[in-house]
C-alpha cells in the first residue's frame, strides 16, 4: 500500500463537505513533510559535530588536537562536494516517498541504511579521486553518526505531531467482514505509520449509498482517508464505490486482494487509453544472483558468530551434558528440494524422550489434542530442566550453525519441519522446497508458539515468497529482542 498511502493523497484533496477534518488533512499534508525534511537536515548537522568531536577526542595530546582540529576538520569536509551528496541523499529520500507517505518503519530504515551506504561511498569517492586527499576518519564518522541521528530525530518529530493530532490519520475501511480485519491488521501493524482505523463500513452496504451518504458517513465518523478492499466483493459494487468516493472528492486507497502474489517488488504498468492495470512480480529466490548473495550472506554471518560466540557454546554444551547424556541432538528435518538432513540442537530433553512423549500422549487427551494441533507441549514433561532454559532462551538452536556452514540451512528461512509435517503444508509445501530452512524466520519474531500453526506456514509462505536481503536482515535484528524477550517461548 505504500504507493497510494500518500500524506498528500490525504490532504490536498478539497473537499468543503469534510469541513474540519478537511483543514486538518491539508496542514498534515503541508506541515508533516516539512517537518520530517528539517529533521534530516539537523540530524546531518549533528553528525557533523558528533564525528568532529569524537575525532578530536581521539587525538593524543592538547596541542595535537588544537592543530587536528583544522587539519582533520580540512580534510573530510569538502564544501560543496559533501553538501552534494547530502542533497543528493535527501532527493532520494524524497523520491522514495520517506516526507511525503507513511512509509513502514523497515522500509524506511532500509532505505535510510541503502541511501547512506551509498552516500559514504560517494564521500569517500570525491576524497580521493577529486580532491586527491586520504580518507579522514571524521568524513566517514559523520555518515555512520548520521543513520542513528535521523532515526531518532524522526521519531521525535513523529511523537511530536502525534502529540498535537498532526500526525495521526483517522481511517475509515470499506471492506466486507473477513478482508476488513486483514486491513485493518496490517494498518495497524506499525504504530509508526500513524493510522487510526475510525470506523468500517461492509462494500455491499457502501454500494447502496450515494455519494452525498458516503460524504456525510466519512463527516461523521471524523475520517480523512478511505481505504476500499477490492476483490471481496462484485466488481459493479466495488466500481460504484470507488466512483462515488471519488465524486465526492474523498482520498481513498485500494487495497487488492493478492494474498496468493508476491508483493514485494510488485511492478505496475498502466496502458495508454486502456483501463488495464498489468502488475508484474517476480521469484526473487528463484533468480541465480539473489541465491548467490544469500548464500554468500549466510556463510559470512555463519562463521563470524560461530567465532564470536565461541565461548558460550562451549559453556552451553557442558552444561547440556550434566545429567550424562550427549550435549547434541540431532534430528531429522526437511531441507531445500525435500532433501533430509541431520538437524543440530542442544539436547535439552531426558534420554528416553519418545517414550516419555508415547506415554503422555495415550494417556492425557489434552496433551494429545495439543500436540495433534501444534506438534508442542507447553509443559513438555521430557524437557530437562538446563534444556527449559535452553529452549525458553531459543540458546538451544545456537549449534544450527554448523547447519548453515555446511549449506543444509540458513540464517533466515522457513521453520524447519519434519516429514510428518509436509501433509500439512498442502500445495504449500512447493514454497518451502525452494529455500533452506532457517536458524530463525519470520515465525520466530511473530509470536513463535504462541502462533497457530496455519499462521506459521502462512508466515513461511510469505516470506518465500516476497524475500530480499533486506528482509533476512530486518528478521535478524527483530530476533535479538525477541529471544531476549522470550516472545512465545516454551
Amino acid at each position: 500500500m505504500e504507493g497510494v498511502n500518500s500524506l498528500n493523497s490525504a490532504g490536498d484533496s478539497v473537499e468543503a463537505g469534510l469541513g474540519a477534518a478537511g483543514r486538518r488533512s491539508r496542514l498534515i499534508s503541508r506541515l508533516c513533510p516539512a517537518a520530517l525534511l528539517s529533521a534530516d537536515m539537523v540530524a546531518f548537522v549533528i553528525s557533523v559535530f558528533l564525528a568532529f568531536a569524537v575525532s578530536v577526542a581521539a587525538l593524543p595530546s592538547p596541542v595535537v588536537r588544537a592543530i587536528g582540529n583544522l587539519t582533520e576538520l580540512g580534510t573530510a569536509w569538502h564544501g560543496w562536494g559533501t553538501l552534494l551528496v547530502f542533497v543528493s541523499l535527501l532527493g532520494f529520500f524524497a523520491a522514495r516517498g520517506q516526507y511525503t507517505s507513511r512509509v513502514p518503519f523497515w522500509t524506511q530504515l532500509g532505505d535510510v541504511v541503502m541511501g547512506t551506504a551509498v552516500a559514504l561511498a560517494c564521500d569517500v569517492f570525491l576524497t580521493i579521486a577529486v580532491y586527491d586527499r586520504p580518507v579522514a576518519q571524521e568524513g566517514l564518522l559523520r555518515w555512520v553518526f548520521y543513520c542513528p541521528s535521523l532515526l531518532v530525530l524522526r521519531a521525535g518529530i513523529r511523537g511530536g505531531l502525534k502529540g498535537c493530532g498532526l500526525w495521526t490519520i483517522n481511517t475509515l475501511i470499506v471492506a466486507n467482514s473477513g478482508v476488513y480485519e486483514q486491513a485493518r491488521a496490517a494498518l495497524l501493524s506499525d504504530p509508526a505509520m500513524g493510522y487510526e482505523v475510525v470506523g468500517a463500513v461492509g462494500l455491499t452496504e457502501a454500494a447502496r449509498l450515494s455519494e452525498q451518504e458516503l460524504r456525510g458517513l466519512a463527516r461523521a465518523r471524523g475520517a480523512e482517508f478511505v481505504v476500499v478492499a477490492i476483490g471481496s466483493g462484485s466488481p459493479a459494487a466495488e466500481r460504484g464505490v470507488v466512483s462515488a468516493l471519488r465524486r465526492a472528492h474523498l482520498p481513498i486507497a485500494l487495497v487488492p486482494a493478492l494474498d496468493w502474489l508476491p508483493v514485494v517488488g510488485l511492478r505496475q504498468h498502466h496502458f495508454f487509453s486502456h483501463d488495464i492495470v498489468m502488475l508484474v512480480s517476480r521469484n526473487n529466490l528463484a533468480r541465480p544472483f539473489s541465491r548467490i548473495i544469500k548464500l554468500a550472506f549466510d556463510q559470512f554471518g555463519a562463521a563470524l558468530l560461530l567465532v564470536l560466540l565461541a565461548p558460550l557454546m562451549t559453556v552451553l554444551a557442558v552444561l547440556a551434558r550434566v545429567d550424562g547424556g550427549k550435549a547434541l541432538y540431532r534430528h531429522k528435518r526437511v531441507g531445500a528440494g525435500g532433501i533430509l538432513f541431520d538437524c543440530l540442537k542442544y539436547r535439552t530433553m531426558v534420554p528416553d524422550a519418545d517414550r516419555v512423549l508415547a506415554h503422555v500422549l495415550a494417556t492425557d487427551p489434552a496433551a494429545a489434542e495439543e500436540w495433534a494441533a501444534t506438534q508442542k507441549l507447553r509443559n513438555d514433561p521430557r524437557v530437562t530442566p538446563i534444556g527449559r532454559f535452553l529452549r525458553r532462551s531459543s540458546l538451544d538452536e545456537l549449534p544450527q550453525l554448523f547447519n548453515v556452514l555446511r549449506g543444509e540451512m540458513s540464517l533466515v528461512g522457513p521453520r524447519p519441519i519434519v516429514e510428518a509435517e509436509i501433509e500439512r503444508y498442502g500445495s504449500d509445501i512447493e514454497y518451502y522446497y525452494e529455500a533452506k530452512p532457517g536458524l530463525t524466520g519470520l515465525w520466530q519474531v511473530s509470536g513463535r508458539s504462541d502462533t497457530s500453526y496455519h499462521r506459521r506456514i502462512r508466515l513461511d509462505v510469505w516470506y518465500l515468497r516476497n524475500w530480499t536481503l533486506w528482509h533476512d536482515i530486518a528478521i535478524l535484528l527483530k530476533t535479538i529482542p525477541a529471544v531476549f524477550l522470550q516472545r512465545g517461548a516454551q
